[in-house]
């Protein structure tokens, strides 16, 4: 794979200042792995020529054995005989796959590349489409294929001797979701001198790294020297473990008060996924708590919109976010349940609940403690009684001051 990091590193160089074409070569893509629907941004960004096949008997041995074919994605193990496992085997051996490969041009080209005065990049598809409506005056765009150190440390290198080349003295800012790399981080800086780069963790911790304490030295590490500005986690517990600030998830106020158009056509709205294949405990606290408003509300099941997401196949099955907030501005009550543990920040659901001011049912306890706890406001599960929650549904809401709310909102975020 070092390879392909050299590979782009050097066009980079070579088209400097110019629009580098798409790739012109074929990429096939099997019906049985993806449906057009769900085929990323970052493919199309980089191929133009984009074929479907119904699965892998449609490619001969010699067109795979020759390097013809180039796919996006490995074909699924299930249900192949034993020609078809020998084709598959053969598309791995001869790293034919450009899934993986897009990844690290991607990389590299955010790296090397020209930026603009406000950046956001962010670990997936799904949370750069999230920061996209809540931060419109930045360019975000999607960074992956950064878990390889070194890889890391080449593109590190090769920005140290591509500096005369590839230097870009914008002034601006920059911030990465997720990406905590220090020699990625240093790179950037050293190709992006004027950019005030800031570290956003956007998931807990544990789905970092498996060395917090690595961590929170190669962060500080990175402040000392100015390669960043600053480093900050959605988590108070992480900020904390990290010695980092504690900034919850806020949305934009502007854009979420645009959604609500009056209207109301759900008792509650849930939209998620279990915590894994093996784990459906997720949702086990909400199960009494959805029986007893079928018993308050006879008519109750005609308007809960409830939507679980099959974990094995959550890019094809997950909506998007535009879809999600259309259906919470039309419910009168967001249901929120801790995606990881008890120890994790605060989801999007809480501020976006704030803001359209509806009811909140969460077994999030860290909400007892927040400056917008309100008993009106909140049911929690664990905490309140079940007897609470008829009086909870039936009864007003009492208003939020404006300076509360003002925390919850990110529309002056890394600005000041």
């Amino acid at each position: 794979m070092a390879m392909h990091t050299l590979y782009r590193w050097f066009g980079n160089i070579k088209y400097r200042g110019k629009t580098r074409a798409k790739n012109d070569f074929e990429i096939f893509i099997l019906s049985e792995c993806h449906s057009l629907e769900e085929l990323p941004d970052i493919l199309k960004k980089y191929f133009g020529n984009i074929n479907y096949k119904k699965g892998i008997k449609d490619f001969s041995f010699w067109g795979l054995l020759s390097g013809r074919y180039h796919f996006y994605g490995s074909p699924p193990k299930k249900n192949l005989n034993l020609i078809d496992k020998i084709k598959r085997a053969i598309i791995k051996c001869f790293f034919v796959n450009y899934g993986k490969v897009i990844g690290i041009w991607n990389l590299v080209d955010i790296i090397s590349g020209s930026v603009g005065e406000r950046n956001i990049f962010t670990p997936d598809e799904h949370v750069a489409e999230i920061y996209k409506y809540h931060f419109p005056d930045y360019s975000v765009k999607e960074i992956s294929g950064h878990s390889k150190p070194s890889r890391n440390f080449l593109i590190f290198v090769l920005a140290g001797i591509s500096r005369k080349f590839l230097c870009d003295n914008t002034s601006g800012i920059s911030v990465f979701a997720n990406m905590v790399s220090p020699f990625l981080l240093k790179a950037y800086k050293i190709l992006h001198p004027n950019q005030k780069i800031y570290i956003r963790l956007h998931d807990c911790v544990s789905h970092i790294t498996n060395d917090p304490a690595k961590l929170r030295g190669d962060i500080r590490s990175l402040i000392e020297n100015k390669v960043i500005e600053g480093a900050e986690s959605y988590s108070e517990y992480d900020a904390e473990l990290l010695d980092i600030c504690y900034k919850p998830n806020a949305v934009n106020g502007q854009v979420i008060k645009s959604m609500d158009i009056g209207v109301r056509d759900y008792l509650y709205t849930f939209i998620g996924s279990y915590k894994s294949v093996e784990d459906k405990s997720r949702l086990d606290d909400f199960s009494k708590i959805k029986e007893k408003l079928c018993q308050i509300f006879q008519s109750a099941p005609n308007y809960i919109n409830e939507y679980i997401i099959n974990i094995d196949n959550i890019k094809r099955e997950r909506i998007s976010y535009s879809r999600y907030l259309g259906y919470v501005s039309k419910s009168e009550i967001v249901i929120d349940m801790c995606r990881i543990n008890q120890q994790e920040g605060f989801s999007f659901r809480i501020p976006e609940a704030l803001i359209l001011n509806r009811k909140i049912i969460t077994n999030c306890r860290l909400v007892l403690s927040s400056d917008f706890y309100d008993a009106s406001r909140f049911f929690v599960i664990g905490y309140d009684s079940i007897n609470r929650l008829e009086s909870f549904v039936k009864g007003n809401l009492e208003p939020l001051h404006p300076d509360i709310l003002k925390n919850y909102q990110c529309n002056d975020w890394w600005i000041y």
